[in-house]
């Protein structure tokens, strides 16, 4: 937090920060959050308006249902090889560490998706090393957001002399993936898949000369990033609060056994039809949010109306998602894990919760473009991994949640015991 930024939990401020309104001027991206390696080229997520609204148009098509509907069969390809590598570790009487596998999975698939490429994680069992460079970019992400700020107040200089405080191990492994990452997209290049991919409209840009290569260059790690980190963090905070509140497990496990008779009957739309299980994710989003910045914006020079009240120029605004999920102004009992609060809303306990202050994918123009693919994904692997196994949570996992934040999660392993279903 810094003297001119406020941070909301009422969930009405998440339009009047966030949403677009016609004839009012923008709250504009804080350009303080820009880590990215090119600045002159920013993703998406730090991309200004005009450009931001070109990349997204370039990625809507790829995102759509319809799109993602047609890839369902690769992303269920790769749910049924983690299936079987769980069942291999539980057979062998191993107990596994979800958080990796949950990991090997998304990036499998996102790398399919964006790049045509898997990154043969599930196949090898272990990380491939630009996978290994993600936690590095991340943390990097979290050390620089702090140095922006500080820049912001403090000059260049002041800037220059704190990114000397980031730990060396931690500048040489991002420096590392972003020259893994370059490779990729420079086989993507060179090779289209015979399918229309995440990328395939941003290349087609970049050949018709409306889109710089460097924009590409900038958006392909974003890409990888945002579509595998975010959903493998909330399937192992689903299944650590699972685990730990053993009558929703039993629900839910009875709810996804009852529905179907074969593995092959686990499809999209069939597990849309769980209304348990999207209860059960849907307050995992609530009290373990995947994303803990505040994703903050500033008003422009003549001031913003937030919550009716007048904001001046220059100011920072964000919401928290943590703070906001867990705020009993928006939620009865919020630090209990309760999935029925998202299904029996008639009930006295629930009646005023503000089921709108749940925005997982943050809200507005810039909402998080990927949303699609990570529920397709999180239901789908939650859905299989309950068909398959019993699963008991062992006990130097037991605290899990002791966790340090570097702007997401820095998840610590969780030990799980498996135990195929006959």
């Amino acid at each position: 937090m810094t003297p001119n930024e406020i941070s909301y939990t009422d969930p009405k401020a998440w339009k009047d920060i966030y949403g677009h309104r016609n004839g009012i001027p923008e709250n504009e991206k804080d350009a303080s959050q820009n880590f990215d390696a090119d600045k002159a080229h920013p993703s998406i997520i730090h991309a200004d308006k005009e450009m931001h609204s070109k990349m997204r148009r370039l990625l809507a098509n790829a995102f759509s249902d319809k799109s993602l509907r047609e890839q369902e069969p690769i992303i269920k390809q790769y749910v049924q090889v983690l299936i079987r590598r769980l069942r291999e570790q539980a057979e062998a009487g191993n107990t596994v560490d979800m958080v990796k596998w949950y990991n090997y999975t998304t990036f499998d698939v996102i790398g399919h998706l964006a790049l045509a490429e898997s990154f043969d994680c599930l196949q090898n069992s272990d990380y491939h090393p630009w996978v290994s460079a993600i936690g590095a970019a991340i943390k990097f992400g979290g050390y620089a957001r702090a140095i922006n700020r500080v820049w912001s107040q403090g000059g260049p200089m002041v800037q220059k002399l704190l990114a000397t405080f980031i730990p060396r191990p931690i500048q040489e492994k991002r420096a590392r993936g972003l020259h893994l990452t370059q490779e990729k997209l420079d086989r993507r290049r060179a090779n289209d898949p015979p399918y229309t991919d995440l990328l395939t409209n941003f290349l087609k840009a970049e050949r018709e000369g409306t889109l710089h290569p460097r924009d590409v260059d900038s958006n392909g790690p974003v890409i990888v990033i945002a579509g595998s980190e975010t959903t493998a963090t909330l399937l192992s905070g689903a299944t650590y609060y699972l685990l730990t509140h053993p009558e929703v497990y039993k629900k839910l496990v009875h709810e996804v056994r009852s529905a179907f008779t074969s593995a092959d009957e686990i499809t999209l739309s069939r597990v849309n039809a769980l209304p348990y299980m999207l209860a059960c994710l849907d307050e995992t989003f609530r009290v373990y949010p995947p994303s803990m910045n505040s994703h903050p914006r500033r008003t422009p020079p003549q001031g913003a109306t937030i919550l009716g009240q007048h904001i001046p120029g220059g100011s920072l605004l964000g919401m928290s998602h943590y703070a906001t999920h867990r705020s009993p102004l928006n939620f009865a009992e919020p630090d209990k894990f309760i999935p029925e609060r998202f299904i029996d809303t008639e009930d006295p306990r629930w009646a005023n919760d503000k089921r709108e202050a749940l925005q997982p994918f943050n809200y507005g123009p810039r909402n998080c473009i990927g949303r699609n693919l990570a529920y397709i994904e999180m239901r789908i692997v939650i859905a299989q991994v309950l068909y398959h196994f019993d699963l008991e949570l062992m006990p130097e996992s037991k605290n899990w949640l002791d966790q340090k934040v570097y702007l997401v999660w820095e998840k610590n392993p969780l030990f799980v015991r498996l135990k195929p279903v006959a």
